[in-house]
């Protein structure tokens, strides 16, 4: 039951035992001091309409002039015409009914705690319906300014987030590329290397592998110098990676000047045929960058190619054919290419 203490003394007392004078001062007090909206509307057919609203209402709203329907209020406040359900359910209901609000005004968005309560003749039937707001506006900044501030940390981490996986990103290419050439560097060549024979003891399959030496680069080094060195590897890697090759296929600086490339699945006699095809393509090279010698400058290359049979062998055992085919080759005159077979 709602109490109230009395203007004078501590002691409260029902609101029962109040007269009709005392009501009416308490009453009109609460309607002219409180800083939330009240109002109070009648049922019409199909609406409602504004009966008194106080001043804090007005400040609010300053549509809620007796005589206006409810309807117009939230139509010319812009409010939202959901409101306007609460007073039905408030109406058929005869309960009391909560919801928020979210008016702007003067440009600033503010949050009430509504509360609708029927009153009823001694019928029982609704015939106003009271209304009050609380005012929660003051915790709706402090909210406000919370979430913004989330969706900026959120926004960081994000950005952070992808700067992070870019790194790695760049990081993990820089860890498998050779910084020269721009082709995989050996560590990325050993990885697919050992996952090669791993994939050959399973299915049978052969696998090739094509060592590859520039001849006399040392000569050539010393004759044309460093920089002319760079760009003579460059140019012979980029040969390499300008023929076909299959999604599979690596094509890798083993070190220095002698280059290597992974051939799964791959025959011996279209290894050797690969083999040509790169050996012709670097003869074929005309090396002079921004026509520093009167005539173009050509490098051969070795070839030493070893391809898996059907016994077991290791990455290391592999390696070493194609080292002997490629000594072989060197030993035969160089400009050529030598096939071993496990």
């Amino acid at each position: 039951m709602l109490r109230f203490r009395r203007q004078y003394g501590n002691a409260p007392v029902s609101i029962k035992s109040l007269n009709t004078k005392q009501l009416e001062y308490f009453f009109e007090q609460l309607w002219k001091q409180t800083l939330n909206p009240i109002w109070v509307c009648k049922v019409v057919p199909d609406d409602f309409e504004m009966v008194s609203a106080n001043e804090a209402a007005f400040r609010v709203d300053p549509n809620q002039k007796p005589g206006v329907l409810v309807s117009e209020v939230i139509r010319m406040g812009g409010h939202d015409n959901e409101i306007l359900a609460g007073y039905y359910t408030c109406l058929e209901t005869g309960d009391v009914v909560e919801f928020e609000q979210r008016p702007w005004v003067n440009g600033k968005e503010y949050l009430f705690r509504t509360l609708l309560v029927p009153i009823k003749n001694t019928q029982g039937r609704v015939t106003h319906i009271w209304g009050t707001a609380h005012n929660l506006t003051d915790f709706l900044d402090p909210q406000k300014e919370l979430l913004a501030i989330n969706e900026i940390l959120e926004q960081r981490v994000k950005e952070r987030t992808e700067q992070l996986n870019d790194a790695l990103k760049k990081l993990e290419i820089l860890s498998t590329t050779d910084e020269l050439t721009g082709l995989a560097n050996r560590r990325f060549l050993d990885e697919n290397l050992t996952r090669a024979v791993l994939r050959v003891h399973r299915t049978k399959e052969p696998l090739a592998v094509l060592f590859i030496d520039i001849d006399d680069f040392k000569l050539f080094n010393d004759e044309f110098g460093h920089s002319i060195g760079d760009y003579c590897l460059k140019q012979v890697a980029a040969t390499l990676l300008s023929l076909d090759r299959r999604e599979d296929d690596v094509v890798a600086r083993y070190g220095g000047e002698e280059f290597m490339i992974l051939l799964p699945n791959c025959s011996s006699s279209d290894a050797m045929r690969i083999a040509e095809q790169v050996r012709h393509a670097v003869e074929r090279l005309e090396l002079n960058p921004d026509n520093t010698t009167n005539k173009p400058s050509h490098v051969t290359i070795s070839v030493g190619v070893a391809v898996s049979g059907t016994l077991r062998f290791t990455s290391d055992e592999l390696l070493k054919e194609a080292d002997d085919a490629l000594y072989a080759a060197k030993a035969a005159g160089r400009n050529q290419c030598i096939l071993r077979e496990l």
